[in-house]
């Protein structure tokens, strides 16, 4: 029996050729979607799911302020006197472990052929993979030992634990036991003695940690100078606390006591000044997503937009569904005959059902082995949109599932009604050729599904349309300074990098250097406390700081609206607000702050000039007050303006040369790396680039096999009107009104598709613009311009088949008549 019906199927199939390509297309495309994005979306949720025991392990995260008037903010890393005082005061932690990122070059001794040196961005040595680790670290995080004793490898000073590929790296392939007792040395001073292997970890995981320095090392180190472990009134991104509760110990048992922990450790009274810091529990489940806590160590995943993509994934594969369906149906006028024959002989409703659900599952099956072949493709496609490390494999036990159960519920989702609906046509009907269909309210499914599909066009027309507009808003606003030919350089943070300075700017190419910080807008800001007391009242807030010299505001080109630049020196001596901040001081102009004294670090300093407003974060923040000043401590790196008027890209990379030439003369062996400020605004916003792309991807799926529906649809019409177009024509009708005839019905579907996808694009894209301080508005020739899109798209799809039948000969559809 089976085999009969994968015999009737393969001929059925054959026989109706475009309808089967149709079908295949649609399913393979919707399948496609959904393994991709189930191996996008499954990578993701399963970052640090293989831990033991992960349901007991939590990050301490917190709420903190700086002053009695602060609001409490997030924070993800906790006091870093903070983990020996909750392990002897919190009760049901079975673990306290803190560790604390480092970057430190690397030096191994080789004898006389001369030590070998890593430096920090060297590929495979990243030193953002090193912590100073407690060593109950592994008994938080399990590691497998191919080397050492985890009981004692980390309680010694410097004493450091490799992870396999990293000890391969620094001493090549030599035996585990045979590591231990080699020297590493941190910072060209801070000597270690390997005293544990690790295997690396193969599973998807933020803890990408490769050197465990022990964490006695640091008060027998200079590491003390950088990692205070008595401190309780400052936090460092880089210093992170984890615990590990106790079997049986509920979050909420623990978390009831940091109350009064945070009293004992931050009251008035207990030397901490204004900082006030009320510890709390983070899962180890969410520290992947959830951008509230941050750190230097985990790379978010945005989960609304996992959940984004699973729902795109469902519709795209419904379209293709509904397609099977509509085609399908459309199709059973044309197997009646067929159908009645078979019941004439004996065949039973369920035996038919069978043969239709057959059919539909063997089409499915296709389309999923084709799925298997194009979904590395599509992943390669998009490499530059997915995280390090996410690979395709078809061993993956959980992804055979997956495609298993796709390939049943698309086969039933698609095929059961179809085979349903024509199992039911009854032999005397289907033999005279009249179709079961053919009464009041026929095509209402169909057209009901074209409507659904073409709303799910629209609605991503519209998204993306609108989030094109965004980007261009944000490429052309403003930015109230200028990022044109400006290069950054991260020195090495010591006093050659003036001399660097003084050598670049003395380039041809070069108009300007500056000694900075870091540039006006970009990844990296500061926020400080200050004070103004020359008012009617007292006012304190939060300030981000900007550093550089006395050329930083000229290279930026920051508008001065009033006053002007703080002078050269060697210290702080004055400072230039922007105007947001002499706002948020009182005054109704900008002259009004100039000469005011502001209180920093305990000193006075004078506002020597107010520049305009410029964006120093993204548009999803709004400008916030913010000072310039020259710390000579902060100034290392470079901001270089280059003589780009008139200059050709070549002259530009001429430039570039020269300055490096200046570097290697000033930092012989180390790596020169710079980026161009236009690069690292662009960075803000990659998320919203991803967003793009993806939605316009999905929009040309989503129209694409919308159209396939439709062709399909108007292509069977045809053949079932063929008649009616002979009658017609022979009655004296014209092409153009033949063609109409058949296309306005599907105008008219995709009309109303477009009054449903209005306002659901709207309400989406209204809550998408939310998240920026500084956005476009929405308009309503953006719906008018998406809804002429899809009519045009729908009639250039309709009307090439709609002519094909207007054109066709009326004697031939009539002789047989």
């Amino acid at each position: 029996m089976v085999r009969n019906y994968f015999k009737l199927a393969i001929r059925t199939l054959a026989k109706h050729r475009t309808s089967t390509a149709i079908n295949l297309l649609g399913l393979t495309l919707g399948v496609t979607a959904c393994v991709v994005i189930y191996t996008i979306t499954q990578y993701e949720l399963g970052c640090d799911a293989f831990h033991p025991d992960r349901e007991r392990i939590f990050r301490v995260v917190g709420q903190s302020k700086f002053s009695k008037s602060d609001e409490f903010k997030p924070l993800g890393f906790a006091p870093r006197a903070v983990p020996k005082a909750m392990r002897e005061e919190i009760a049901g932690l079975e673990t306290v472990a803190s560790f604390h990122n480092a970057d430190m070059p690397v030096t191994i001794p080789n004898g006389q052929a001369g030590p070998k040196r890593f430096e920090r961005d060297n590929p495979g040595a990243g030193t953002a993979q090193m912590v100073v680790v407690d060593p109950a670290y592994f008994g938080i995080f399990r590691y497998e030992w191919l080397a050492g004793n985890p009981q004692t490898a980390l309680f010694a000073p410097h004493t450091v634990v490799l992870s396999e590929n990293k000890a391969r790296l620094y001493f090549g392939d030599l035996p585990p036991e045979a590591l231990l007792g080699k020297e590493v040395v941190y910072m060209d001073s801070l000597r270690t003695t390997v005293t544990g292997i690790v295997r690396d970890w193969t599973e998807h995981t933020d803890f990408t940690f490769t050197d465990f320095i022990s964490l006695a090392t640091i008060d027998a180190s200079p590491l003390k100078r950088s990692i205070n472990l008595e401190e309780w009134n400052d936090v460092w991104s880089a210093s992170q606390l984890f615990v590990k509760l106790a079997p049986g110990t509920a979050p909420a048992e623990v978390q009831t006591q940091f109350e009064a922990f945070s009293k004992r450790h931050f009251g008035p009274d207990r030397g901490t000044g204004d900082f006030v810091f009320v510890p709390g529990l983070q899962a180890l489940s969410d520290l992947h997503f959830n951008e509230a806590y941050q750190d230097n160590y985990t790379r978010k995943a945005h989960l609304p937009t996992l959940y984004g993509l699973m729902g795109v994934a469902v519709f795209i594969l419904l379209l293709a569904a509904f397609n099977f369906i509509n085609l399908t149906t459309a199709q059973s006028a044309q197997r009646g005959r067929e159908i009645g024959m078979r019941k004439v002989l004996g065949s039973r409703r369920g035996s038919l059902i069978g043969q239709f659900m057959g059919e539909t599952l063997l089409l499915t099956a296709a389309a999923v082995g084709i799925s298997l072949a194009l979904a590395p493709l599509a992943l390669a496609a998009f490499k530059s949109f997915l995280p390090d490390g996410l690979r395709f494999s078809l061993l993956r036990p959980d992804l055979l599932l997956f495609l298993g159960g796709i390939t049943l519920t698309t086969a039933l989702l698609a095929g059961f009604y179809p085979a349903w609906v024509m199992s039911a046509h009854r032999p005397a009907s289907s033999l005279k050729g009249q179709y079961a269909g053919s009464g009041p309210g026929k095509g209402r499914l169909r057209k009901g599904l074209i409507v659904f599909q073409f709303t799910f066009s629209l609605v991503f027309i519209i998204g993306s349309i609108t989030v094109g507009r965004q980007l261009q808003f944000i490429r052309e606003k403003d930015l109230g300074f200028s990022a044109d030919a400006v290069v950054l350089i991260n020195t090495l943070h010591d006093d050659n990098s003036r001399v660097l300075a003084q050598k670049i700017g003395q380039l041809a190419g070069v108009e300007r250097v500056s000694m900075q910080w870091f540039a006006p807008m970009g990844e990296n800001y500061m926020l400080t406390r200050m004070k103004y007391k020359g008012g009617a009242a007292e006012v304190e807030l939060d300030v981000s700081a900007k550093v550089g010299d006395e050329q930083f505001i000229p290279l930026y080109d920051l508008r001065l609206v009033a006053g002007r630049n703080y002078t050269a020196g060697d210290t702080l001596r004055e400072l230039v607000i922007n105007e947001a901040f002499t706002r948020a001081l009182g005054f109704r102009q900008a002259a009004g702050a100039i000469g005011q004294l502001l209180e920093f670090n305990g000193k006075n300093y004078p506002v020597s000039g107010v520049v305009a407003d410029f964006h120093e974060q993204s548009f999803h923040r709004t400008i916030q007050p913010a000072f310039i000043a020259h710390l000579p401590q902060m100034s290392k790196n470079l901001g270089i303006k280059l003589a780009s008027r008139g200059k050709s890209a070549q002259d530009i990379q001429t430039t570039l040369a020269q300055i490096r030439q200046q570097w290697d003369a000033v930092y012989p062996g180390k790596k020169f790396d710079y980026t161009f400020l236009d690069d690292s605004i662009a960075k803000l916003y990659e998320r919203e680039r991803k967003t793009a792309r993806l939605v316009r991807a999905a929009t040309a799926m989503a129209i694409f096999i919308s159209c396939m529906g439709l062709f399909g649809l108007v292509t069977f019409m045809a053949e079932r009107r063929t008649k009616e177009i002979g009658i017609r024509k022979v009655l004296g009708a014209s092409v153009a009104s033949v063609v109409a005839l058949l296309s306005v019905d599907y105008l008219k579907l995709v009309f109303a598709a477009l009054l449903l996808a209005a306002p659901l694009a709207y309400w989406a894209l209204c809550k998408w613009l939310e998240n920026f301080a500084y956005h476009i508005e929405m308009q309503g020739w953006v719906f008018l311009l998406a809804g002429l899109a899809a009519m045009g798209i729908a009639l250039l799809t309709v009307g090439g088949q709609s002519m094909r039948a207007a054109l066709a000969n009326p004697v031939k559809s009539l002789k047989s008549e």
